[in-house]
């Protein structure tokens, strides 16, 4: 019984986070590429711990003896061992194969896409997780890293869904990249941290990070929503 809750537990918050961005898409994108996508996204996660295992293993070691050298070790884990080759996978899911379908039609569909192929990848992480710390990681990661994963998604995908449709704003692909690992590796860090006995009081910079990661995505999300306003309002009337 307790597994079933802790498994309900795992799924929930990726399954109410993404109907929350699919139902303010004022054009819906269709079930099977939602789908698909998620699957992609759940998907990806096996390249990206085969690329974090490499990256970890080439990188030079860190001393962590005091809480500066913590620190540092931390962030060369938060990096490599997680940010980078995850956000790059996902980015991948968007490159490869949500921007060749057909209802990959404007700038919101980046956001819907992106929100989707990380909660997949956060949904795979998340059940594995809590298999093995229980109903209470489930809990802490349903209100942490879960929505953490769709918030640089939603980062990554306004930036991809502008360079894919404005003329000349190609470069905007490194954006769509790079912030959400920034992010993320910040994100990451003070809890990498925290293992090397650093004070739990760093981790307050985690919750910061999904603060501004909170406000940036609501803010860029509006913005594509507004813009949808118009077009929708012609719609209607045709």
């Amino acid at each position: 019984m307790g597994l079933a809750i802790a498994l309900i537990l795992a799924l929930l918050p990726s399954a109410l986070i993404l109907r929350y961005f699919i139902k303010r898409d004022a054009f819906p994108e269709p079930r099977g590429a939602i789908v698909k996508t998620f699957v992609w996204g759940i998907a990806s996660i096996i390249p990206a711990v085969i690329l974090a295992l490499i990256l970890i293993a080439i990188v030079p070691s860190v001393s962590s003896g005091d809480t500066t050298g913590a620190f540092a070790r931390a962030a060369v884990i938060a990096f490599f061992g997680a940010a980078i080759p995850e956000e790059l996978f996902k980015f991948a899911v968007l490159f490869f194969y949500c921007r060749r379908l057909s209802d990959f039609d404007e700038p919101m569909d980046g956001i819907v896409y992106g929100v989707t192929a990380s909660l997949g990848f956060a949904t795979l992480e998340n059940v594995l997780y809590v298999f093995d710390g229980g109903i209470s990681i489930a809990i802490m990661r349903g209100f942490t890293a879960v929505p953490g994963h769709a918030l640089f998604g939603a980062i990554m995908g306004f930036y991809f869904g502008l360079a894919h449709f404005l003329p000349g704003r190609r470069r905007l692909y490194w954006a769509a990249y790079l912030l959400p690992v920034l992010l993320h590796g910040l994100y990451n860090t003070p809890l990498m941290a925290l293992e090397s006995n650093v004070s739990g009081a760093w981790a307050l910079l985690s919750i910061l990070v999904l603060v501004v990661g909170l406000v940036t995505a609501r803010r860029l999300h509006r913005r594509l929503r507004s813009a949808q306003a118009p077009r929708a309002q012609r719609a209607a009337l045709t």
